[in-house]
């Protein structure tokens, strides 16, 4: 089985030096292995690359994100097995983070993994949200 990896060209995810966060960090945003894609974490800043005052702000980006490259690697937010959330500050944000995550997962629900973590790469960032995927060709 080959593995194809996916670039994004979405101008959300551009640094100021005019590349990418993936190319940056040297990652993929996505990569299809046979019938599943595997989606990188992805986090809650805003188009702009600055960051959301509030929790929720930061959620609903990180899901808006995880669409985004979803949909660039030919495949729905229907088509997520597993989904995995890491969260700073949980208790202060799950119950939101379950109603924000309604609006975009719907049934039948994908696995999904919570955890608490204490940080992530960029200090003040909340949510990281990654995702598997079952999208045959």
């Amino acid at each position: 089985m080959k593995k194809q990896a996916i670039q994004s060209a979405n101008p959300i995810f551009a640094t100021k030096d005019g590349s990418t966060i993936f190319k940056k960090f040297g990652y993929s945003p996505a990569v299809r292995a046979g019938d599943f894609i595997y989606v990188a974490g992805q986090i809650g800043l805003n188009p702009d690359g600055s960051m959301p005052e509030d929790d929720e702000g930061q959620i609903v980006n990180a899901f808006d994100r995880l669409k985004i490259v979803i949909e660039e690697a030919g495949a729905s937010l229907d088509d997520i097995v597993e989904l995995v959330s890491y969260h700073v500050g949980l208790q202060r944000h799950l119950a939101r983070f379950v109603e924000i995550k309604s609006g975009y997962i719907r049934e039948p629900f994908p696995t999904w993994t919570i955890l608490e973590i204490a940080g992530l790469a960029r200090p003040g960032l909340v949510i990281e949200i990654k995702a598997v995927l079952y999208a045959p060709r």
